[in-house]
């Protein structure tokens, strides 16, 4: 007998005694144990089946006679042995066995069917991303879906379909638009999120797909929560792919894409550069020949162009064109992303022909997003987009040509691309407002009054999309409020826009993405005031006025006037807390955490984390003080505490004088003459010779012929030339603006003495503000010898005592807080800054100025930290040195001192400011020169001394001469000391410029460069 055999019969033997209670226990003997291992060893239990019953039986005897806790090993040796038995001869095992054995063999069936399901759709998913054809996906998405409830959540393989099904999900809505795929997508990645633990490998890849449907559902619903979000959960999928990880580049892109979208929500800066440096690295962790790379340059080179728009340096527009390029050329015929690479390179050849002015890279942009559209089918989604890229660039093009068939086929292709999105998309409104643009511009070129209804009504569908940008939504009431006939609509138009200036949300942004932001509002201050004029109420027009100008400061101004000292007498608690939240509010003004346009992104990581702090503080901080303000406005008596001012509040500050509103529209022109007389608090003067485009026209006369007269580059003759262009602006300037505006005052001659001088506060709006009205007139009559001309000069300057003031709310607030009585004059010289041209009259102009207020502080070496910590002890404040205005970055504007190549003293530095000073004169070049798309803000460095508390300041339009420089701050000086005697009475600032101003044109009557660029701002 061989060893199976033996086995065999002595481990039979012992079944057959198992009937005895007491020969149970035979079975759980080591005897036993060994006598079945010994039959195990010596047989197969898949061939042998007369071994595999024994065996199977003995092991499930021991299973049903072992305690619990030793079951298990029994039970799983009873199948093993006892299941090839079955599967031949099932009557031969137990009943319960043959039972579990059934169920066991239709969850295998099934098993293998949830295997060919898995394995058919993931094959259709990556047929489809090659082939790009939609039915391929629609049932990869219905084979995933259909598998998914037929694996146990307990199993690796349900967490995998999970995944799977988020992504080809996400790939359909990207392909459909299908709104109802987004609720559907954003669950399925959550729980994929939700059930996969830390450190597993693939958690990176369900976060980035969470985040890809956070930012779909964003999009699609406007939702500006989930798009932080998504932002959130894409920076931790880069965290959870780090370097070296194979989809580490591709989750650094997605994470850019998503910050993007964020940027033009919220216009922080931060997120765009931490979205381009994610981009390059992603790009640079690609191989060259990697199918992901076209995909990757493309994100990168949208991203750049944004990045582009919002700083305008010109090498990341360069960079930007290059990587869409290269996109596009490694991106083959057949790929369903050639036409989305197309769209984003034409796209960029727009932004470089607005950068150049060439017609070539704008014709090849049509031609390339014609492209696009012809790879884009039908049915897709991103149709629209193409076709809405396209009307944009063929309306640019038109412009430049004049060729009326460009703007026609631009509103057609306007036409489909609204047509082609859904109702209730965010991005129907800027695609209407697009389209609204072209018939627009339809209706100026060829008069057609059914394009002008067109475009009255598609402003109006997009103004209703509460779903758009509330940019967006603004930019479709102001044009309608220029384009509507009725004037009750009209003003309805333009105070809907106003209204939306508070969800404008600046307090939660940097400095300059503020700007940037306003900036991008345009001309709503005059369309509001021409449609409140055509309304007849002039009153309204002003409160317009004030409400839409002066927005980076009115918040600013307001929690440092009257409201506040009111507050402190009637509830000092609430004062205190109102005071802490607004000097933390200010703290963080000053603590930017900038990233500077692309030099910051180019060097490396933005530092993110201190952005992102900054960020959310002053969103807490916004939040904050909005409901305290709401708390403070139910205190008896301050229902209006820190509100827009009235018109009885506006003129109570036109005591002292007039204060004269200057607007250009496209239909017509007014001065609005805010007076004291409460029985006509607002005269219209009516300037029927000024039209926009004239003052447009005008001001860049000004700019070219002031460049040229100040210019040693230029001859003689040549300078002289531009001397008289200059000339022939003021003259036109007092035709249409200043004689009818002082002839409607009554001021129609010359004081008969110094005391009878009229003040005037002028308040230009929009582009008017570039032009020196303080200096309109005719000063070539000056030589007129005739008794009539001598008596009636044609000139503001001997007429009236002129200031400016960018909102009658920063004049009431200059006059509403008077400094410490002190003397202090502090005097700031500059010479000879490093890496600038040397200043040859500095030193004379500041030894004059010494010589009047001997008392004066003049620091040697004036650096930025030694002047800020001397200000708020010196009410008086002359600085001669260079100035420079930096118009891509109105608040970066700054005094040239001896550190300014290290840490300059810049217009925000001087904004954050909270002082009480009398006087700020700044002898410098372009210190009241911003940035047209500002105007309304003067973002300068004289308005920045201005609102920090110097009741008066002295500025300049343009670059002075040294020596007339120097003889106009001494003629100030000596005015306003009475020649030395005393210290500056500072109340006669405006008087005492004025005069300098008039006895050095005296001097240089054909010269207007030296005297009509110095400007007095204030009380």
């Amino acid at each position: 007998m061989d060893a199976r055999d033996a086995a065999f019969f002595a481990l039979r033997r012992r079944l057959e005694r198992l009937g005895d209670a007491e020969d149970v226990a035979g079975v759980l003997t080591g005897a036993a144990a060994e006598e079945a291992a010994a039959l195990a060893r010596a047989t197969d239990p898949e061939q042998d089946l007369e071994a595999s019953l024994a065996l199977g039986l003995f092991h499930w005897s021991r299973f049903q006679a072992l305690p619990e806790d030793a079951k298990e090993a029994e039970f799983d040796a009873a199948v093993r042995f006892l299941l090839p038995v079955y599967r031949l001869a099932p009557s031969a095992v137990p009943a319960p066995l043959r039972d579990f054995f059934a169920h066991s063999t239709a969850k295998t069936e099934e098993a293998e069917r949830v295997d060919l399901m898995v394995g058919r759709a993931t094959a259709l998913s990556r047929a489809y991303q090659n082939s790009g054809r939609l039915p391929q996906l629609v049932e990869a998405v219905g084979l995933f879906r259909d598998a998914l409830p037929m694996i146990p959540e307990d199993h690796p393989a349900h967490l995998a379909c999970l995944s799977n099904l988020t992504v080809t999900l996400l790939a359909l809505f990207e392909r459909t638009g299908d709104i109802a795929l987004v609720a559907e997508t954003t669950d399925t990645a959550r729980r994929a999120v939700r059930a996969t633990p830390e450190g597993h490998p693939g958690l990176a890849g369900n976060l980035n797909s969470l985040s890809l449907a956070l930012r779909a559902s964003s999009v699609r619903t406007g939702s500006t929560a989930l798009l932080a979000e998504a932002v959130e959960v894409g920076r931790r999928s880069v965290q959870a792919s780090p370097e070296g990880h194979p989809d580490h580049a591709r989750h650094l892109s997605n994470l850019n894409a998503t910050l993007q979208p964020l940027f033009e929500r919220t216009g922080d800066t931060a997120l765009l550069a931490e979205g381009a440096d994610a981009a390059r690295r992603a790009v640079q962790a690609t191989p060259e020949d990697h199918p992901d790379r076209p995909g990757l340059l493309n994100n990168l080179s949208a991203t750049l162009q944004t990045l582009f728009g919002r700083t305008g340096d010109g090498a990341l527009l360069a960079e930007a064109v290059e990587a869409g390029r290269q996109a596009v050329e490694a991106t083959a015929q057949d790929s369903s992303d050639r036409a989305r690479h197309l769209n984003n390179f034409g796209a960029a050849l727009q932004a470089l022909f607005g950068r150049t002015g060439n017609t070539g890279p704008l014709a090849m942009a049509v031609d390339v997003q014609r492209q696009a559209i012809e790879a884009t089918p039908d049915d897709h989604p991103e149709r629209a987009g193409h076709l809405n890229n396209l009307g944009a660039a063929l309306q640019t093009l038109f412009g430049r040509t004049g060729d009326t068939a460009q703007l026609a086929e631009a509103v057609d292709v306007g036409r489909q691309a609204v047509q082609a999105t859904p109702q209730d998309h965010p991005d129907r409104a800027p695609r209407l407002c697009n389209l609204g643009n072209a018939l627009r511009t339809l209706f100026e070129r060829t008069g057609d009054p059914q394009a002008s209804a067109e475009a009255v009504q598609v402003y109006r569908t997009a103004s209703r999309i509460t779903a758009a940008t509330v940019l967006v939504r603004l930019e479709a009431h102001r044009e309608l409020a220029a384009l509507l006939t009725d004037v009750g609509e009209r003003l309805a138009a333009a105070e809907s826009a106003v209204a939306l200036l508070p969800q404008v949300n600046l307090r939660t942004l940097a400095r300059d993405d503020r700007e940037h932001r306003i900036g991008r509002i345009g001309s709503l201050a005059e369309v509001a005031a021409a449609a409140a004029l055509a309304a007849g109420d002039p009153q309204r027009a002003v409160e317009l006025l004030e409400a839409t100008r002066g927005m980076l400061v009115a918040d600013v101004i307001d929690a440092r006037g009257n409201d506040v000292a009111r507050l402190r007498e009637h509830a000092p608690a609430l004062a205190r807390e109102f005071e802490d939240l607004r000097d933390r509010r200010e703290a963080l003004d000053r603590s930017s955490g900038r990233t500077s346009s692309a030099a910051g992104a180019a060097a490396g990581r933005p530092d993110r984390t201190r952005g992102e702090d900054l960020a959310q503080a002053r969103q807490r901080a916004q939040s904050e003080w909005d409901s305290l303000v709401g708390r403070i406005r139910t205190v008896d008596g301050f229902a209006g505490f820190l509100a827009a001012p009235d018109i009885t509040e506006l003129t109570a500050q036109a005591a002292d004088g007039p204060i004269v509103f200057l607007t250009t529209a496209s239909a017509r022109s007014d001065a609005l003459v805010v007076t004291g007389d409460a029985a006509n608090p607002v005269r219209v003067v009516n300037l029927d010779r000024l039209t926009r485009q004239d003052a447009s026209d005008r001001a860049e006369q000004l700019l070219q012929a002031r460049r040229i007269a100040t210019s040693l580059d230029q001859s003689s003759a040549a300078r002289k030339a531009a001397q008289q262009d200059i000339l022939d602006v003021l003259a036109w300037l007092w035709d249409v603006v200043a004689d009818p505006v002082l002839t409607a005052l009554g001021r129609t001659g010359l004081p008969p003495q110094d005391a009878d001088w009229t003040r005037l506060w002028w308040c230009p709006v929009g582009v008017t503000g570039y032009l020196p009205v303080h200096a309109a007139g005719h000063h070539r009559d000056l030589g007129d010898a005739d008794a009539a001309v001598k008596a009636a000069p044609r000139t503001v300057l001997d007429r009236v005592v002129s200031s400016y003031t960018l909102t009658v709310r920063a004049l009431a607030y200059a006059r509403s807080h008077r400094p410490a009585v002190t003397e202090a004059t502090l005097i700031v010289a500059v010479p000879d800054a490093p890496g600038t041209t040397p200043l040859t009259g500095v030193e004379a102009e500041s030894e004059a100025v010494a010589a009047l207020i001997p008392a004066a502080s003049r620091p040697g070496h004036p650096v930025r930290a030694e002047v800020l910590a001397a200000l708020p002890t010196h009410p008086v404040a002359h600085f001669s040195c260079h100035g420079l205005a930096d118009w891509t970055d109105p608040a970066a504007s700054r005094l040239i001192l001896h550190d300014h190549e290290t840490d300059p003293l810049t217009v925000a530095d001087i904004s954050a400011l909270r002082l009480t000073g009398s006087l700020a004169y700044l002898s410098a070049c372009d210190t009241s020169s911003t940035n047209p798309r500002l105007a309304d803000e003067a973002v300068h460095l004289t308005g920045a001394f201005h609102l920090a508390g110097y009741r008066n300041a002295i500025g300049t339009l343009w670059p002075v001469d040294d020596g007339s420089a120097t003889q106009i701050a001494t003629d100030f000086y000596t005015r306003l000391t009475s020649d030395g005697s005393t210290p500056p009475d500072t109340a006669g600032s405006a008087r005492a410029l004025h005069h300098a101003v008039r006895a050095l044109r005296g001097d240089y009557p054909a010269t207007p460069t030296f005297w009509a660029a110095h400007t007095h701002t204030g009380i």
